[in-house]
């Protein structure tokens, strides 16, 4: 084998590296992808499905590993065009995986459910349609992987990629009058004052089958605004302390973000200047009710134009 790439990091990386893949599989077949914790995000792709393994794999090292002539760990975050703002997360992959600066040829993010997941999906949404009596469904992802839930109870994204609780329960109470809602979060975030949301518990596979199901996504920048692209789901995502040029798909999502000036966080460069930076953006994901209702006033008007 002439490469192993290693991809490491979030699910909604692994998914934007797809592109860069399916182009550098055009031209070669001796590779292989170590994927960590998301390699079940690449089943059904006929060009990588059997070249995609998880590195915790049994017998990983001796069957694969060392077979390689060379092992490569693309980062995203070190190309210059990522941080200056000038490439997306899946260009600035093209660039590592397939040394280039031409993107022209570069695909959309593509998943592939099963049959099964599919059927699942579907009773899924029948079933939320049944209880909330509305035309159309909304699968919401308010908080990212950066999130935790503090020892008092209070969830807190440290990042300021998340939606601040408060107001993901004020925008919600509003989307429940008009729309089917269900809520894309691990249960530790699951809070008691919203009565608003269906909150099925799923692996990423289901999650993919529920949001190709549904009519509509809302997310922020974490994984499900990443499925919601390579399903072709139209959606709204809400940009906190990242750009949107790096982390989302400004040319085909509804952006929202606050007018408030942002400071980079150089993760995966330097340690502490990330963390000095987060400090900087903790405004961005808090709104206030004004702006709950302008958000929500944008929401619905996007629906309203992509959903029939």
């Amino acid at each position: 084998m002439k490469k192993l790439f290693f991809i490491d990091g979030g699910a909604g990386r692994a998914i934007a590296s797809i592109p860069a893949f399916l182009k550098y599989a055009k031209k070669h077949d001796d590779f292989a992808i170590l994927v960590h914790g998301w390699d079940t995000l690449y089943w059904g792709i006929p060009e990588l499905q059997d070249k995609v393994f998880n590195p915790e794999q049994k017998g990983i090292f001796d069957h694969v590993v060392k077979h390689a002539e060379e092992i490569i760990s693309p980062e995203p975050y070190r190309v210059p065009g990522y941080f200056k703002q000038e490439l997306s997360l899946a260009e600035a992959f093209d660039v590592l995986i397939n040394n280039t600066n031409d993107h022209s040829d570069l695909q959309d993010p593509i998943l592939k459910t099963s049959k099964a997941e599919e059927l699942n999906a579907a009773g899924m949404i029948l079933d939320t349609k049944n209880q909330q009596k509305k035309n159309h469904t909304i699968v919401i992802q308010p908080f990212g992987r950066s999130a935790q839930k503090h020892p008092v109870g209070a969830i807190v994204d440290e990042s300021s990629r998340s939606l601040d609780p408060q107001a993901y329960l004020k925008l919600v109470k509003k989307l429940s009058a008009k729309y089917n809602l269900v809520l894309m979060a691990e249960q530790d975030f699951f809070m008691e004052e919203d009565t608003y949301t269906v909150k099925p518990q799923a692996d990423l596979r289901m999650w993919t089958a529920f949001i190709d199901a549904a009519d509509y996504f809302i997310g922020v920048d974490s994984v499900g605004q990443h499925m919601a692209k390579a399903l072709g789901k139209p959606g709204t995502v809400i940009v906190g302390s990242t750009f949107a040029i790096n982390t989302t798909y400004p040319e085909y999502f509804n952006i929202i973000e606050k007018e408030d000036a942002k400071k980079y966080s150089p993760i995966r460069i330097s340690g502490l200047e990330g963390h000095l930076a987060d400090r900087m953006n903790e405004s961005l994901m808090d709104f206030n009710d004004e702006e709950i209702n302008k958000m929500y006033a944008n929401i619905v008007k996007d629906i309203e134009k992509k959903v029939k």
